[in-house]
């Protein structure tokens, strides 16, 4: 019997976390001899928001984490498939890993979200993303041009990336034996990239896993931010990153 926690973050969107919350009830029950889970709902406010993983850290305070097998932190503009706990339950995966990524298939753009980075983003590479964000122009022409046309990878094996989306995250046990909270101090973006390097420096593997499936529907809380505010918080988390791990 697999124990599991799923952490959750809403914002404003109490019908998406209703019917999220729905999905998952949907498939422990289909999992019922194999998986026990236990469920924290953090509901932000324009009063009360400490951001994504500010919401998580709070919620995983008082808790040992270490006593799950795995930890599932997610949003709410999900759901999750019937067999997600079950699939989750029997899949082998090495001793070493911290992180498994599963597919997240966007309903709007009909694509895989994962695998999120196959690779770890060079200096270079990193520096020219924080550009978009220092100058939001230059992010406003990228979606109306070049995101409009991207070609995404194609399908892609199971096995070992540098980065899974950050809309749900599965941690395994070796991730919090290793590091015992989630402690980013950032308000949102970048968490992937924090996870990722957290991974690599404990010398954790980050895996993908497309049999283990979730339905992204897509910025949810996100879509009711400024796009100023959008580029200032990215911008706050590119230089987090690029100070603490490069």
């Amino acid at each position: 019997m697999k124990k599991i926690a799923l952490f959750c973050v809403s914002y404003q969107s109490d019908k998406e976390c209703e019917a999220y919350l729905t999905s998952v009830d949907t498939a422990v029950k289909k999992a019922a001899n194999e998986v026990t889970v236990d469920v924290f709902v953090a509901n932000n406010t324009k009063d009360d928001n400490p951001g994504y993983f500010g919401a998580i850290k709070r919620l995983m305070d008082d808790l040992d984490v270490t006593s799950y097998d795995y930890t599932i932190i997610s949003n709410v503009d999900l759901a999750v498939e019937e067999d997600f706990f079950l699939k989750l339950a029997n899949y082998k995966y090495d001793k070493h890993t911290g992180w498994i990524a599963p597919q997240i298939w966007s309903q709007l753009e009909g694509r895989d979200r994962n695998p999120q980075r196959l690779e770890r983003p060079t200096l270079k590479k990193m520096k020219i993303l924080k550009a978009f964000y220092q100058y939001p122009i230059l992010d406003t022409l990228y979606h109306q041009t070049v995101y409009r046309r991207k070609r995404y990878h194609a399908e892609a094996p199971a096995g070992t990336i540098y980065a899974g989306h950050g809309s749900l995250i599965i941690l395994t046990k070796a991730y919090f034996q290793k590091y015992r909270i989630i402690d980013y101090p950032m308000f949102l973006f970048c968490e992937e990239l924090f996870l990722a390097e957290n991974c690599r420096k404990a010398g954790l593997k980050v895996v993908y896993e497309p049999s283990i499936k979730v339905s992204d529907k897509e910025h949810v809380s996100v879509g009711k931010m400024s796009h100023k505010d959008y580029c200032r918080h990215n911008l706050a988390a590119m230089n987090y990153i690029l100070q603490n791990f490069y």
